[in-house]
């Protein structure tokens, strides 16, 4: 099968006419992650239409349409559009009711939720990659995002931050799209949790001094510290 596109922990092929496999480096087992995406399609959340869980992966629509990074390079949306994209992504995501027997206060959340993995296909923007999701705060959640795209300010998109290191994004467009999105209406405080978002990423993604340096970031720029 022919490779579509590469990540830290997977694999996305070609599987035939409007397919893809999503196949994961270390064989893991997917039914946990199966179930959530099953959950988020019920209740209409946009993602890929999941056909069957597959060994050590799953079986997906191709959705057709670039990337939310890649509509950015191109210059088919612009920092605050794609920054509203994210929040309204995030915002929707929270409203869901969790799977059952999920703790009190808590809500779905994806933790990896970044302009690469948003498909803006016909239908709308389509969320990708949930391998991180579960159920959390939403704050965290927002952290997340956060903490990835202030990741990119201090290092560029290639430190870890997005999984899209073959691509130049200019300095100024990844602060602006940072800026916005702190701004942006997304039901959450960034800043709020960012001790839990950074244990995280220092764990599972992210080198310790970038993780650092991009918190702070977080946290110094974040309305709520600013007021």
């Amino acid at each position: 099968m022919d490779v579509v596109a590469r990540g830290r922990e997977a694999v996305v092929l070609d599987a035939g006419p409007g397919l893809v496999l999503r196949r994961y480096l270390d064989g893991r087992d997917t039914t946990a992650e199966v179930a959530l995406h099953r959950h988020l399609g019920a209740h209409g959340y946009p993602v890929p239409q999941l056909l069957r869980q597959e060994p050590g992966g799953m079986l997906l629509e191709r959705v057709a349409g670039p990337t939310l990074l890649e509509a950015l390079l191109a210059g088919t949306t612009t920092a605050p559009r794609a920054a509203a994209t994210l929040a309204r992504l995030h915002h929707d995501l929270h409203l869901l009711p969790p799977p059952p027997g999920s703790p009190a206060g808590t809500c779905v959340v994806h933790l990896d939720l970044h302009p690469a993995n948003v498909l803006l296909s016909a239908r709308g923007p389509v969320v990708v990659d949930w391998a991180s999701g579960g159920v959390g705060h939403r704050d965290t959640d927002v952290g997340h995002t956060a903490v990835v795209l202030a990741a990119a300010v201090l290092f560029g998109v290639d430190a870890e931050a997005g999984d899209a290191g073959a691509h130049d994004v200019p300095a100024a467009l990844v602060r602006d799209l940072f800026e916005a999105f702190l701004a942006a209406d997304h039901g959450a405080d960034p800043a709020a949790r960012l001790d839990e978002v950074a244990e995280h990423r220092t764990r599972f993604s992210m080198p310790a001094p970038v993780v650092e340096a991009a918190t702070a970031l977080v946290r110094d720029a974040s309305p709520r510290a600013r007021r």
